[in-house]
C-alpha cells in the first residue's frame, strides 16, 4: 500500500470519528503536534499517533504528548517494534531481519486497510 500520509490522515480521521464534535476534537488534540519547528514528518507522526490510539481521546492524548517530545519514539512504536534495536540480527541474518522490517510493513498497510473499509 503506498502511504501517502497527507492523504491517508484525513481519510482515517474521518473513519475513526464519524461525528463531528468528536473528530474536531481529535484533531485539535494531533494539532498539538507539527507546532515547533522541530516537529517533522507531521501527517506521519499523526498517523501513528491514531495507530496506536485508534478512536480513544485519552490514548490520542498521551500519545501526542510522548510525540512531541521526541517524535522519534512515537514512530518506533507505530513501525517499528519488531525491528527496532535488532541491529545485530541485521548483520548475523539479514534475511530474518528483512523478514520482520516486511511484517511491520504488512502490519501498517492492514491497519490502514481496516480502518479505511469500515
Amino acid at each position: 500500500m503506498d502511504r501517502d500520509y497527507a492523504l491517508l490522515l484525513p481519510a482515517v480521521v474521518s473513519k475513526l470519528f464519524p461525528d463531528t464534535a468528536t473528530r474536531e476534537h481529535a484533531t485539535r488534540i494531533l494539532s498539538s503536534y507539527g507546532r515547533e519547528s522541530f516537529h517533522v514528518e507531521v501527517d506521519r507522526v499523526r498517523l501513528g499517533i491514531l495507530k496506536l490510539s485508534g478512536a480513544d481521546l485519552s490514548a490520542i492524548e498521551i500519545w501526542t504528548k510522548l510525540a512531541c517530545d521526541d517524535f522519534r519514539d512515537l514512530l518506533v512504536e507505530a513501525e517499528y517494534r519488531l525491528s527496532f534495536g535488532k541491529d545485530r540480527l541485521r548483520e548475523s541474518d539479514p534475511e530474518m531481519y528483512e523478514a520482520l522490517k516486511k511484517t511491520e510493513r504488512e502490519q501498517y498497510d492492514a491497519w490502514i486497510a481496516a480502518v479505511l473499509a469500515v
